[in-house]
């Protein structure tokens, strides 16, 4: 739902109405603030796409609680995917950003003379990488040379993730062979019973992933009217490709279109066209990640020198052990994951939706349920014990699907608790920056206040059907300001009401406009 447009171009910035003493108490956000806005902020606020927007926005000095700018920082406004500070958050604090996951493979029985006369399972722990994105490192890199490939359908300019997405699962493999076992007369199986699979507006997130439960399709063009060629990453034999793919002039935009075969789901049909002169990358997303990893996990057996006799396609998820009732002497091999703390960088920093809702997950299962919503109440809990009334906070999954809100005060109330925390430099250092880092590098460039402001992003908007037109909901940016000689100051800014001609344009020139809004409160605060 659209959000309602109200007066036009009013800016007020709220003063002090008498004499008396205001000053606030330490971390109170709620007194109104004397000083005016930034020129160019005003510039932006005033200009043609925001004549019929609002704008919220809140900057406070921590340390004196001081109330810089602020407008409407008592109503709640859409979080979208800021909701990702609250739940990344809990996920370090409750489950700790240094901790691994560990991701086991058990035999059913004891292999004989290298052959295993029973089933190897692999038992999927949440882990988002599975040893892809260089988590061999203890790393979890993101693409930092165009938009990372999980929203290669959505956007352009996405390249692919750094890091094999298969190293995990050869490792993996490696390790079963060197137990012994050389030939597998049983089934291959992954067992994801960690959580039920949980449905999201992003799509499914299963407590398996392999290379993002993705498969990469780089376009590469011929001539202009002619075919372009497919490559399919990573390499499988799950899937194969029929491509109808036609190569357009170089000036125009790709226009992909991915969809699975209607009589068989293993054949991935890509139509449209590929600018010339240019590699295009799309995205299909794979839906029963179950069978998609299980198909990976036996070309690394095979790769490995082991053979696996099983000719079935799905995984049997009836024919696993009851649970809990794995043996440890016939654990054949483990994967462990980067830190959490890592995953959660990527998460922060790209604005991972699947990412941000398998933390959840995690949330749901480090309470005792297999259920992903009931991840939620771990959230709320931690923002009671911030400060935050649950009026000021609305939570509906953890990618900050709508309506999830806050107001900006909360979101301030939840930095300055965030920083008491031991995982504080943790939960800073993965956000984006301005000019450099993340969801944030390709705005600010040139600014001064480029790689000063520390903030996550988040977009909520619709396209209108009939005319393509692009309304935003609400684009958020809520972080700190580096100010220089070691001081920050804690800002949320957003602007909800906007109308662009169509996507992706808008989305690029509204993220532009907020972090500029950004980095003009930045520049006036350093000098």
């Amino acid at each position: 739902m659209l959000a309602a447009v109200l007066a036009a171009g009013l800016l007020l910035v709220a003063a002090c109405s008498d004499d008396s003493d205001t000053s606030p108490a330490p971390g109170s956000a709620s007194t109104p603030a004397g000083r005016d806005l930034p020129a160019d902020a005003v510039a932006i606020m005033d200009s043609e796409p925001y004549l019929a927007a609002q704008w919220p926005y809140l900057v406070i000095d921590p340390e004196s609680g001081e109330v810089v700018y602020t407008n409407l920082a008592d109503q709640l406004m859409l979080l979208a995917s800021q909701t990702k500070h609250f739940v990344v958050g809990s996920v370090y604090n409750d489950l700790g950003a240094d901790t691994m996951l560990t991701t086991p493979v058990y035999a059913t029985a004891a292999p004989s003379g290298g052959t295993l006369d029973g089933d190897l399972v692999l038992v999927a722990s949440g882990d988002l990488a599975l040893g892809g994105r260089n988590a061999a490192d203890g790393e979890f890199d993101f693409a930092t040379e165009g938009i990372d490939h999980v929203y290669a359908d959505a956007l352009p300019g996405a390249v692919l993730a750094p890091g094999d997405p298969l190293a995990g699962l050869d490792d993996i493999a490696a390790q079963v062979a060197d137990s012994g076992v050389s030939h597998i007369d049983g089934d291959v199986l992954i067992d994801p019973r960690l959580w039920e699979t949980y449905s999201t507006v992003e799509g499914l997130v299963p407590p398996i992933f392999v290379n993002d439960n993705l498969v990469d399709l780089q376009v590469t063009p011929g001539e202009p009217g002619q075919p372009a060629t497919i490559e399919m990453l990573p390499v499988n034999s799950f899937f194969t490709i029929d491509s109808q793919v036609i190569t357009g002039a170089a000036d125009s935009d790709a226009d992909l279109q991915v969809e699975a075969d209607e009589a068989d789901p293993r054949i991935i049909h890509v139509t449209g066209s590929a600018p010339a002169g240019t590699t295009s990358l799309t995205i299909y997303r794979v839906p029963d990640a179950s069978s998609w990893a299980r198909a990976l996990f036996i070309d690394a057996l095979q790769r490995a020198g082991i053979t696996v006799t099983s000719t079935a396609e799905a995984n049997d998820e009836t024919s696993l052990p009851a649970e809990g009732s794995y043996e440890d002497d016939l654990k054949v091999a483990s994967l462990e994951s980067a830190p959490l703390g890592e995953a959660g960088a990527m998460i922060l920093a790209t604005s991972y939706n699947t990412g941000a809702n398998s933390f959840l997950c995690q949330l749901a299962v480090e309470a005792g349920t297999d259920q992903c919503s009931e991840g939620l109440p771990a959230v709320r809990t931690l923002a009671a014990e911030a400060g935050i009334s649950s009026s000021d906070l609305v939570l509906v999954d953890g990618q900050g699907g709508d309506p999830a809100s806050a107001t900006p005060e909360a979101v301030i109330k939840w930095f300055e608790w965030v920083n008491t925390q031991p995982w504080a430099s943790t939960f800073w250092a993965g956000q984006p920056v301005l000019g450099e880092r993340g969801s944030l590098s390709g705005v600010g460039v040139d600014s001064l206040a480029k790689g000063k402001v520390v903030a996550k992003t988040g977009t909520s908007a619709d396209v209108e059907p009939d005319t393509g037109r692009l309304i935003i909901s609400m684009q958020g940016l809520s972080g700190y300001l580096d100010t220089g000689d070691g001081k920050q100051f804690l800002f949320v800014v957003g602007v909800s009401g906007a109308v662009f001609p169509d996507l992706p344009r808008g989305v690029f020139q509204v993220g532009d406009d907020v972090g500029m809004v950004a980095a003009a409160f930045q520049q006036a605060l350093a000098t």
